[in-house]
């Protein structure tokens, strides 16, 4: 019994290099192999599909995109299933960014014309990035009375009341022609629910890291988000409506919420294995160094 329990307690000091391997074993291997897990659609993702799925044909959606390079691992495939979404639906949407790293605009732009490329898409009248400004939140009240006086100009440098190169802006001036507002970002911004609409006219929909995700339930719960995509989980579920309402339509090739969430899977069930081993490790430590004292008081 003492030889199993000293071979279980060498469990709670594993090395951390064996450590380290396993994780980036078990990480790595869903890019050699790839394999594909079973999702449970959750209701805030589903929700935010719908609303951007029913957008009305004469509004536009609108992205506030203030992700970066240190958070583009979970934003990035949130911000192109949005933008695959818009464009296979034949849905115009314009992008800016508030408060941001200053390559947020070009990150999103790099996205942008990937996915133009792939669904016909053209610039001034399918979508315009109307690039970075600062000043949160006052800025959001200013987009939601007049977005022109706040975007003078877009990303690429054209006046947005020129609308012979910008033919979208024609028609877009407040709030009453966004038919949802996305914010993509690590922490989206809760001063979107007061300062741009208070009305709630338009609905909200976060894109937000997993980490930080469950400080916006009670917002979804008292109605005041509509949708949430969390974390890389998020951007796989919203790929698989996407392939479900869309099927072949929908060009996955390169797009990374499935291909990130199984090797997140993978890893967070290394971390569970070693957590309960570790525990496993401690407990026969415990019980080995009490049948040790039992011994030594046999002894006397």
């Amino acid at each position: 019994m003492n030889k199993l329990l000293q071979l279980l307690a060498r469990l709670e000091v594993i090395p951390r290099k064996t450590i380290y391997l396993v994780l980036f074993i078990a990480a790595g291997l869903p890019f050699l192999y790839p394999i594909r897990l079973p999702l449970m659609i959750w209701k805030e993702t589903r929700s935010a599909f719908n609303i951007t799925q029913n957008s009305a044909p004469n509004k536009v959606v609108a992205i506030c995109s203030n992700w970066d390079p240190g958070s583009q691992g979970e934003n990035w495939p949130q911000y192109e299933a949005i933008v695959a979404h818009c464009m296979m639906n034949h849905v115009p949407f314009i992008v800016f960014s508030i408060d941001s790293d200053a390559v947020s605009p070009q990150l999103a732009e790099t996205v942008n014309e990937r996915q133009a490329k792939r669904y016909g898409c053209v610039y001034g009248r399918d979508w315009v990035n109307l690039g970075l400004t600062r000043g949160a939140p006052l800025v959001m009240g200013s987009i939601g009375r007049n977005i022109k006086q706040v975007f003078q100009t877009d990303y690429r440098h054209n006046s947005t009341r020129d609308f012979t190169k910008l033919p979208l802006m024609e028609h877009v001036n407040s709030l009453n022609d966004f038919s949802c507002l996305w914010d993509v970002e690590y922490t989206p911004n809760l001063d979107w629910t007061a300062f741009f609409d208070p009305a709630s006219r338009v609905p909200l929909l976060f894109s937000c890291a997993g980490m930080v995700s469950s400080g916006y339930y009670p917002y979804i719960s008292s109605g005041q988000i509509i949708g949430m995509m969390v974390g890389t989980r998020g951007a796989a579920e919203y790929e698989n409506l996407l392939n479900e309402k869309y099927g072949k339509a929908f060009k996955s090739e390169g797009m990374r919420g499935q291909k990130l969430v199984v090797p997140l899977a993978f890893g967070h069930l290394v971390i569970i294995f070693f957590i309960l081993a570790g525990n496993v490790g401690m407990i026969a430590r415990r019980k080995l160094i009490a049948n040790e004292r039992a011994a030594k008081k046999g002894q006397l």
